[in-house]
């Protein structure tokens, strides 16, 4: 069957919009436009990727008929008002994590495109890393028997690319609702069972200057399942030595260990002097790099290993009706939900029935 040609606009030039871009660039995907806040942004990113159309504003994007599709990486607060540009005027859109600022932004957002029928996809790259899809695999063929307790390390140490992070007022929250909602989706999606009960405890142990509008840089929560299982869940942005991302499954027939960040390259060196670019250079590009001096672990091809191109090509693939989406608004919706029994549970000290 001949695949139907599509074209992508993204909007958002950051970490996350780029990463997106290159992923549609490994399928061989057209990118036909780029949105940012500034023209020089938009060029900028445009250039990079040999993209030949750019604009500051987005709604010009999203209504640009040569457009078929939306990718929407943009900070939080702007999330809700693409995503219902995107749905009036009929564009299936790919929206990164969270899917919106909290659950009422959320399920406007799933009730318009549902009634509206659009093809939409929500952005949990954990869904697609490798090393996390074959654990689900392996979870689901019965390798470790009953699945009765899960660990999750969602850690970094700050979101330093882009400040925005640390403003409550434009995220929903902070470490929680940043790093958290991947834990939460992936820890529902393993366990194969949804969260009951959450309490949760949450502070800003390391950035005080840096938090904002009540955003925290920690938070730890244990979980409780509705098929009796249980997880542990911790999330911070104050743990030096760069991210740090793991899964922990203990069943009654196994156990796995599953790490998407340090080793995802299965590579560790040792550098007196460093390598690569300036420190400050790579961070003022990508989110969570450390020094390379000392002991590192470089990933070959990131947006492979963190899953993000085989998230963009599962989009377009929705998009050209070869398959129907298999992380959906309505996953999102619901670690909203999670994150935000989450942020109860820490402000009353109970825990909270979902």
């Amino acid at each position: 069957m001949e695949r139907k040609a599509v074209t992508v606009g993204i909007i958002g030039t950051g970490f996350m919009g780029k990463a997106h871009a290159e992923g549609y660039q490994l399928f061989d995907i057209t990118v036909g436009m780029f949105a940012s806040r500034t023209l020089k942004n938009a060029g900028s990113a445009a250039e990079q990727f040999g993209v030949e159309r750019w604009t500051d504003n987005w709604l010009e994007l999203v209504q640009d008929p040569q457009i078929d599709c939306v990718d929407i990486t943009v900070p939080n607060h702007l999330h809700y008002e693409i995503a219902m540009a995107c749905i009036k005027a009929g564009k299936p859109f790919l929206i990164e994590k969270p899917l919106a600022r909290n659950t009422e932004e959320g399920e406007e957002i799933v009730r318009a495109a549902k009634e509206k029928g659009i093809v939409a996809v929500y952005a949990e790259n954990m869904r697609f890393k490798p090393a996390l899809v074959r654990t689900k695999q392996l979870v689901d063929e019965g390798a470790f028997g009953n699945i009765l307790m899960l660990r999750s390390n969602e850690i970094h140490n700050g979101p330093f690319h882009a400040p925005w992070f640390w403003d409550a007022k434009l995220t929903g929250g902070g470490a929680a609702i940043d790093m958290g909602i991947h834990g939460v989706n992936t820890l529902e999606w393993i366990m194969g069972s949804k969260i009951k009960r959450v309490y949760a405890e949450t502070g800003v142990l390391k950035w005080s200057e840096q938090c904002k509008n009540g955003a925290e840089d920690t938070a730890m929560a244990v979980l409780r399942f509705e098929n009796g299982g249980m997880a542990e869940l911790a999330i911070s942005w104050a743990i030096s030595g760069g991210m740090d991302v793991r899964l922990e499954v203990f069943g009654t027939e196994g156990t796995a260990y599953v790490s998407t960040t340090h080793e995802a390259g299965g590579l560790k060196i040792y550098s007196n002097k460093g390598y690569g670019r300036p420190l400050e250079v790579e961070a003022s590009q990508k989110p969570h790099v450390v020094d390379t001096k000392g002991w590192s672990f470089p990933a070959p091809k990131d947006v492979m290993q963190q899953g993000h191109a085989f998230e963009v090509k599962h989009f377009i693939d929705c998009v050209r009706g070869l398959a129907q989406p298999s992380s959906t608004l309505e996953d999102g919706l619901r670690s909203l939900a999670v994150i935000e029994a989450m942020y109860e549970s820490a402000a009353k000290g109970i825990a909270v029935e979902l």
